[in-house]
């Protein structure tokens, strides 16, 4: 059960990162666009209900959480607020 919810929460996060917007990030995808980083997920510093990917073009993509899900460093995907691991992110 465990696995499948880990599951379910991967395709959630990944339909959501189709739909990514580039922002203005400064340097934070500096050096992050070789194959290891570009496309991985990771915690927008300024709030939990979103992250970043870096693209091959060296911009900042955000994606937003589904309802009612915060961006959970720990797994690298969007899940139930209980699991988020926000930290001084906004919620």
């Amino acid at each position: 059960m465990r696995y499948l919810a880990g599951l379910i929460s991967t395709l959630v996060a990944a339909a959501t990162l189709a739909a990514a917007v580039p922002v203005d990030s400064g340097d934070v995808c500096s050096g992050h666009t070789d194959s290891q980083h570009v496309g991985k997920p990771f915690a927008d510093p300024s709030s939990c209900g979103q992250y970043l990917t870096c693209g091959s073009d060296g911009k900042a993509y955000t994606s937003i959480c589904p309802a009612s899900t915060y961006y959970d460093v720990a797994l690298g995907v969007c899940s139930a607020t209980a699991k988020a691991s926000c930290g001084d992110r906004k919620v």
